[in-house]
């Protein structure tokens, strides 16, 4: 009795395949990344920061995410376009305003949602620009 050939790729092959498409991928991305300017990479950190934030209002982490958004903000602000800065300074004061209500009223809740920080996160030192 003589044992058979599989007729196609077997699974060893397919994973390969697989890892091989991946890393071209990984490549590929990191091509386009670098030749990316830097001032876009940015926008779309901080704003996925800011968005985030948003989402989470009223919790304690919602308020870390406004600071450190704030905090890396003034470190690049200068290698960003003053259009930009004015968005991101606008969108900041409006979290800000807006957490502060959302606090207010969690506060009288008195119920913690799951996965919010334990502690409220100190405000950031030495940025000038503090979380009311």
């Amino acid at each position: 009795m003589g044992t058979a050939e599989p007729d196609g790729p077997g699974p060893a092959d397919e994973q390969s395949a697989e890892e091989a498409r991946e890393a071209a991928d990984a490549r590929e991305y990191a091509r386009q990344l670098r030749v990316f300017p830097v001032d876009q990479v940015l926008r779309d950190f901080l704003f996925s920061l800011l968005n985030a934030a948003q989402v989470k209002l009223g919790r304690r982490d919602a308020r870390l995410l406004i600071d450190v958004t704030a905090v890396a903000h003034e470190h690049v602000r200068p290698h960003l376009p003053d259009e930009l800065t004015r968005q991101i300074d606008g969108a900041l004061g409006q979290l800000r305003m807006g957490q502060v209500s959302a606090e207010n009223r969690v506060s009288q809740q008195d119920q913690q949602e799951q996965n919010d920080l334990g502690t409220a996160p100190a405000p950031p030192a030495g940025t000038g620009r503090q979380t009311p």
